[in-house]
């Protein structure tokens, strides 16, 4: 495995057992479909959280329980966290394509694009397919730093599992490619970017207001 692959880590039954089973009452798939209907853009409803605020609902609970694990640097002022919801047969390749994490999704000059320090997902169901994909690849002024990667890391949607890996790499999420079709399952993971300052997403909305836009009641 390459030096850079040998910095994914994977833990098990990550987040206290009472903050996935609060976190799965308070947001139940039921609320995912109906918000999906709905055309929720999950992908594009991200929230920061600053790691010096005191938790003030489940979600940020979650991620200063996830804290511990991730490890990061001091240098980390604060989270982006999003969730990431799709259905397993939406397609038998990509479920979402492989791309960089980065301070903002319509940047194009190379000079000006960031990457957060450590990137992680909280797999909240296990699913028969849905493997987070993690390359060998990284960005360069010139494109991805190579057409095709020379190692990957598969990881396995698993309720409470957590993966953490370097900001930077190329990932994605595969669908069931060469397995036997199953039964469509919802996937449903929560991504939680670790930055050393805060991106300038357009579309990021403060932490603080996530039970609202997901209409939740709060805790």
């Amino acid at each position: 495995m390459t030096l850079l692959l040998e910095s994914v880590n994977i833990f098990d039954s990550a987040v206290e057992s009472k903050l996935v089973k609060e976190l799965r009452k308070s947001f139940p798939d039921e609320q995912y479909l109906h918000l999906l209907e709905k055309g929720l853009k999950f992908y594009q409803t991200n929230f920061w959280y600053p790691l010096d605020r005191k938790p003030e609902n489940i979600f940020e609970s979650v991620i200063q329980d996830l804290k511990t694990l991730a490890n990061p640097s001091p240098a980390v002022i604060g989270v982006e966290w999003w969730f990431s919801v799709t259905f397993t047969n939406t397609t038998p390749q990509w479920l979402l394509g492989c791309h960089f994490d980065r301070n903002n999704l319509n940047e194009r000059e190379f000079e000006k694009i960031s990457h957060p320090k450590t990137a992680s997902v909280l797999f909240l169901n296990k699913v028969s397919y849905g493997d987070l994909v993690v390359t060998d690849q990284v960005l360069t002024k010139n494109g991805i730093s190579r057409s095709e990667p020379t190692d990957m890391k598969f990881v396995s949607p698993k309720t409470n599992r957590f993966v953490t890996f370097p900001g930077n790499l190329y990932h994605g999420v595969i669908g069931r490619m060469w397995r036997p079709r199953k039964e469509t399952q919802l996937r449903i993971a929560m991504a939680v970017n670790w930055w050393e300052h805060k991106p300038m997403n357009s579309y990021m909305q403060d932490s603080r207001e996530s039970a609202s836009v997901f209409k939740l009641t709060s805790r």
